[in-house]
């Protein structure tokens, strides 16, 4: 019995890997509130993940309030963040750079999204657009 249940466990774990899909090489553009640099985005059955890096002046402080991906003419409110607490002001280390993991619900591939970050100093918009890869021949 034992191993009839690892062996279905094993199969939804790979199933479940292999319907993700990590999208990288993005360009990201962000104006001068808050500076974001999206690295990939995993797309999974259960949630889109952003990856990236947020960037600031060393031994400064910011505030992230809110995340919103907009994608797929919809948008999607922000559950989770890892790297720094919502509503909660954070400090620039001397590397000026902080990675950053934002969870939303599930969505679809996109070529470009914008994130909106709503922090202490207004809204940020930052811009992300997939670089297309040129096929080998």
């Amino acid at each position: 019995m034992k191993r009839i249940v690892t062996l279905i466990a094993s199969a939804a774990f790979v199933c479940t890997t292999l319907s993700a899909k990590v999208v990288k090489n993005f360009t990201s553009t962000s104006d001068n509130v808050l500076t974001f640099t999206v690295d990939s985005i995993d797309y999974r059955p259960d949630l889109t993940r952003v990856y990236g890096r947020v960037q600031g002046r060393p031994h400064t402080s910011a505030r992230i309030d809110e995340v919103q991906y907009v994608g797929n003419s919809a948008s999607w409110k922000a559950t989770d963040i890892d790297g720094v607490d919502f509503r909660r002001y954070f400090q620039w280390e001397d590397e000026g750079e902080i990675p950053l993991e934002i969870d939303f619900p599930a969505t679809k591939p996109d070529a470009g999204v914008q994130l909106l970050f709503t922090t202490a100093r207004g809204q940020s918009t930052t811009t992300a657009k997939k670089i297309a890869t040129k096929k080998r021949k």
